[in-house]
């Protein structure tokens, strides 16, 4: 079954089938044409003699034979008649025939009240015949006569089925060479198609630098191959990113292990005091509290990954909301001897948990790695559709390099403070999870030596 399913999947096989099908129906459609053509240009002919060979018997007899002369001499007028096949007949228009040449014995048509008119019937053989009658006067007696021509179609059925046999012959061994040849060239065009699927078969964790050669690959796959190269580059810097932060996680959480693994073994190498023992539980607590706290933010964001983090929008007054975080945070700054300074006006439109704790990481952030005795500086506008947060402090300078990582996970500028314990790395890039949860986004800059910026941007 699974054969057959890939069977019928081929590419190649589609294409010929929707091939062979436009082939076969415009082959159709000509040999139709041209079959009515044929005969259609057969029936005009045979009309044309038909009916001049009926005036002309007409003429002959009103104006140059008496009718009985014709009558006693049958032979004459067969010569006359040519075609061994044809019909020929004198009658009145009681039906009454006088004369008649009909090799076949063919019926014909009942008498005609008009003073010409053609017919057409088949015979019991299935052989149309085509039929003109004139109305006249005979030459001696004066009296109406209707001359009737007839013309079998025997010779010309036969040549158009002998036409229809043999177009359809040589339409069915045209359609399979056509077939044959179209198979070769599909197979010879999709090549690249099998070039890129080996190329990408190179692809595994280890060689992750392959990509697929835009430059030579057909004008109709560029496309296809410019975007799975840069689905590639995703994927890359995705996996990248994901080994990074494996690492980082191992060794983020192998430091508070190690440290309550190393005074544990210490406290049960000998007896202890119950104040020891209280001791050493309330720095394992820390450490622990220092775990769960990890533990929360990567749950965070995971969820902010995911896309199932909820957030419910309410409209805020930034001025009231920046000077309530302010006052929070003001304890921590004072113990660096730091400062805020607040100029916000306008309204946002956002989660207000999530607002305190994006604006507030970006806080702390600035109040550990900002200089002592400085100011923090907040601000808050709306800006078009937007609504503008910024956090400014001045610190150490930055380079571009160390702009662009200071939203990833676990990146430290300072790796001595790697080891801390009230500092675990996830701050900004939970601001930027945040950001991405409210459709908005987040950026840091250096306007000038030594003044960190950092740029909130909440959709109004």
């Amino acid at each position: 079954m699974i054969r057959n399913s890939q069977r019928s999947s081929s590419l190649i096989l589609r294409l010929m089938a929707s091939y062979v099908s436009v082939l076969c129906v415009l082959t159709g459609v000509l040999g139709i044409y041209f079959y009515h053509s044929v005969r259609s240009s057969q029936e005009q002919r045979v009309e044309t003699i038909v009916s001049g060979r009926a005036s002309y018997y007409a003429r002959l007899v009103s104006e140059m034979y008496p009718l009985g002369e014709l009558k006693e001499r049958p032979l004459l007028i067969a010569k006359m008649l040519g075609a061994e096949r044809d019909v020929l007949a004198f009658r009145y228009p009681t039906g009454e025939v006088v004369i008649e040449v009909n090799p076949d014995g063919i019926p014909l048509p009942p008498p005609a009240a008009a003073a010409s008119s053609t017919a057409r019937t088949v015979t019991s053989a299935g052989i149309e015949v085509y039929w003109t009658s004139v109305q006249t006067k005979a030459l001696d007696t004066n009296e109406p006569i209707e001359v009737v021509a007839g013309h079998p179609m025997a010779d010309e059925q036969a040549m158009l089925a002998t036409f229809r046999d043999r177009f359809l012959m040589a339409t069915i061994a045209g359609v399979i060479v056509a077939t044959a040849i179209a198979y070769g060239l599909l197979r010879r065009g999709l090549l690249p198609v099998r070039d890129m699927a080996t190329r990408a078969a190179e692809i595994h964790p280890g060689q992750l630098h392959v990509r697929l050669d835009v430059l030579h690959a057909p004008a109709e796959l560029r496309a296809l191959a410019g975007a799975f190269n840069a689905m590639l580059d995703r994927l890359t810097d995705g996996y990248q990113r994901l080994s990074q932060f494996s690492a980082d996680l191992a060794h983020e959480i192998r430091t508070p292990l190690g440290v309550l693994i190393g005074q544990t073994q210490v406290t049960l190498a000998q007896p202890r005091s119950v104040d020891e023992y209280r001791s050493v539980l309330e720095s394992n607590l820390e450490e622990f509290e220092h775990l769960n706290r990890l533990s929360e933010n990567m749950l965070f964001l995971a969820r902010a990954d995911e896309g199932r983090q909820v957030v419910d929008k309410v409209a805020i007054d930034m001025d009231r909301e920046l000077h309530k975080i302010a006052d929070y945070f003001e304890g921590l700054a004072l113990e660096r001897d730091m400062r805020f300074s607040i100029e916000a006006t306008g309204v946002a439109n956002v989660s207000v948990d999530l607002f305190r704790r994006a604006v507030g990481n970006l806080i702390v952030n600035a109040i550990r790695h900002g200089r002592e005795g400085t100011t923090v500086r907040l601000s808050a506008a709306s800006a078009g559709d937007k609504a503008i947060i910024e956090v400014e402090n001045e610190g150490v300078s930055l380079s571009p390099d160390q702009l662009d990582r200071l939203f990833d996970r676990f990146y430290r500028v300072d790796a001595a403070r790697s080891g801390s314990s009230s500092s675990h790395g996830l701050g900004l890039a939970i601001v930027d999870a945040i950001m991405r949860l409210h459709a908005g986004a987040a950026d840091v800059s250096c306007p000038e030596e030594g003044m960190i910026r950092f740029r909130l941007s909440f959709p109004v």
